[in-house]
């Protein structure tokens, strides 16, 4: 079954076990709480009963975990733990032992000092930053007058004479000498340095001539550059810059040495954090209760299958917890848990990346499961690259040890692999060309008309199946009518079109659209209201036949995506060839196959998996499938960093 079937339940306990029995569901990890106060039930106990606050104990634990990722992005950043490229999809984890995991969460009170520590760092690092932006920007500030040998402090005004640094836009500084020439009696204009943009010069006039020179300075956007704070050259203050940022780099790694020392800490923490975090949960779900003086509430959702494990463990391991259960009301929104076995489990996250089923339908799941098989391998159809890819994935698998979607997509890539190298060795595909073995079948390279007809032809099977379904669920809804208005006259319909091309059968087929037709005439406007507009409509649905065109046609990517696989393989094994001959050569003609083959397994794989599931989207979904259920969201363990072993190494 699918779809697990869904227990409502009630659980009451005294309040001095109330934590006890929190840690007991948590571990247990097959029990969605629910909000007491939300629930349907609660007009019947809201007189006996009061909400029940947060746990005063959650801002306090929230506070930690914050101080504790501080801690960890801190590392993360100075000290980054590096992860090979699968690791950066798979996010693995620490791995410690039980004896571990106890050792580290007995050192919690030793997250304030590594906390206190990493935020003075933070805060030293910080200001070191901000004095080496200071510096830099100073530095560039000073390089376009490196070359101007007077003290900067010379550069201002004195006596009788005014003296300046400037800037001006390189186009303007002709215009600018020309009318100094006709505005002053003397002057002194030295171009210090120039740029692709500005001019940077030292402009000494007499004193009394200053305001007119200002003025053509401001009319011509002149910026004068000041340094008040500065004695000597600017090649000299330059210099001094430069050995102050060397001294900053080295306060700056005596800091990070120190941090480095706390690196220790790092398991530790990542430890605490796991744990502190599901001791938020606890703390959270306190929230959802409801109490009286000395009893408590719980309300929650429970798989069918797994309600007697839990009454029995909460019997052995607690003296006043009471469960009470019921089938799921009329109206209430159940959670849905998918639970599919054998092979079709796999193809579970195709179905959770669209939608989770609501609660009613159909999980298409197992439905989708041996098309998914076929399409992967129709598309990847190399038996070398399905043998690359299945041999990979179960390394991946048995390395990582990874659950949920990320195990499900593993054991998907397997069986498209072994799909592959099926369709591989039926099309006589083996890395491309590289493998001259003859197909079992034929090979569509030679033939691509005929793939082409039978990919329509399984595309046809595909879609009829998607609308068989959706006529299963009218029946099963005590819709047989609309199942065969809906469903059954475009069955007929659209085999009398199919069998009009084929001459033999064009008869019967003539035959078969038009009573086809008529049905969906009658019978596709019958929500409307009036014979004109239920004739309309009908009349109108006929139009629809595009859509299933265009679902047929669709499936040619299947034929593409196989031929593109074949004939981009190929063409890496006749680049290899052309440049074998003599051992460099040959050494050459190794790394162009290897890498040409690992980027073609690479995007073929990709380009299978996105291209089949927008099969299964979109033209088998549509014929039956709607989703939008509410997945089942257990409260059980989470962790984020670590991965505690079963048995102590």
């Amino acid at each position: 079954m699918p779809i697990i079937e869904m227990k409502k339940v009630f659980l009451l306990g005294h309040r001095q076990e109330r934590e006890e029995i929190f840690s007991i569901l948590q571990q247990f990890g097959n029990v969605q709480l629910t909000d007491v106060k939300s629930g349907s039930s609660w007009d019947e106990f809201k007189s006996i009963l009061d909400p029940e606050q947060a746990d005063s104990k959650t801002a306090e634990t929230d506070s930690t975990l914050s101080e504790i990722k501080f801690c960890l992005e801190f590392f993360q950043r100075h000290f980054p733990i590096r992860k090979n490229f699968v690791q950066q999809f798979t996010g693995a984890k620490l791995e410690i032992t039980s004896s571990d995991y106890i050792n580290h969460i007995s050192r919690l009170e030793e997250i304030n000092m590594v906390h206190s520590a990493c935020r003075k760092a933070e805060d030293e690092l910080a200001h070191l930053r901000n004095e080496e932006t200071q510096h830099n920007s100073l530095i560039e500030e000073l390089k376009p007058w490196e070359n101007f040998k007077l003290p900067l402090e010379e550069a201002s005004d004195g006596s009788h004479v005014s003296k300046g640094l400037y800037t001006v836009a390189a186009d303007q500084i002709e215009t600018i000498i020309n009318m100094l020439n006709e505005s002053l009696y003397a002057y002194i204009l030295d171009e210090i340095s120039e740029d692709s943009e500005y001019i940077y010069f030292f402009f000494v006039c007499l004193l009394e001539e200053a305001v007119i020179a200002r003025e053509i300075f401001k009319e011509k956007t002149v910026s004068l550059a000041a340094f008040p704070s500065l004695k000597g050259t600017a090649a000299d203050n330059m210099k001094n810059v430069k050995i102050e940022l060397e001294n900053l780099v080295e306060k700056r790694n005596v800091i990070l040495t120190e941090v480095e020392k706390l690196l220790e800490y790092r398991p530790m923490l990542m430890t605490c954090y796991d744990f502190m975090f599901n001791e938020y949960q606890k703390h959270e779900a306190v929230g959802n209760l409801a109490r009286t003086e000395n009893s408590f509430l719980l309300e929650g959702w429970v798989p069918a299958p797994v309600l007697d494990d839990l009454e029995n463990l909460l019997a052995g391991k607690t003296e006043t917890a009471v469960i009470a259960s019921r089938d799921p009301e009329y109206g209430e929104e159940v959670p849905v848990l998918l639970h599919n076995s054998g092979p079709a489990e796999a193809y579970e996250v195709v179905t959770k990346l669209y939608s989770t089923p609501r609660k009613k339908e159909l999980d298409p799941t197992p439905f989708l499961a041996p098309f998914f098989f076929i399409f992967f391998g129709i598309c990847l159809s190399d038996a070398g690259y399905g043998f690359v890819l299945a041999l990979l994935a179960l390394f991946i698998s048995r390395k990582l040890r990874l659950t949920g979607m990320g195990g499900q997509l593993l054991k998907l890539l397997i069986y498209g692999g072994i799909s592959s190298i099926v369709f591989g060795v039926l099309l006589g595909s083996y890395f491309g060309d590289l493998l001259k073995l003859p197909p079992l079948w034929f090979n569509p390279l030679d033939d691509p008309m005929r793939m082409l007809f039978y990919c329509f032809g399984i595309g046809l099977i595909h879609l009829y199946f998607g609308m068989s379904l959706q006529a299963y669920r009218n029946i099963k809804a005590g819709q047989s009518m609309s199942a065969i208005f809906d469903q059954g006259f475009w069955f007929i319909f659209l085999n009398g079109l199919i069998l009009l091309l084929i001459p033999e059968f064009s008869a019967a087929g003539r035959w078969l659209a038009i009573g086809g037709a008529a049905g969906l005439i009658l019978t596709q406007g019958r929500a409307q209201q009036g014979i004109i507009k239920k004739f309309l409509s009908g009349l109108l649905s006929l139009y629809n036949v595009t859509g299933y065109l265009s679902d047929v046609l669709s499936y040619s990517r299947l034929l593409a995506l196989g031929l593109a696989t074949g004939v981009i393989a190929s063409a890496i094994n006749s680049m290899g060839g052309m440049i074998s001959g003599g051992i460099i050569g040959t050494i050459i003609m190794a790394i162009v196959l290897f890498g040409g083959h690992i980027f073609n397994i690479i995007i073929s794989t990709l380009g299978s998996y996105v291209h089949t599931s927008r099969l299964q989207y979109i033209e088998f979904f549509s014929k039956f499938f709607e989703g939008g259920g509410k997945a089942f969201q257990p409260f059980g363990i989470k962790n984020s960093y670590i991965e505690v072993a079963n048995t102590d190494k």
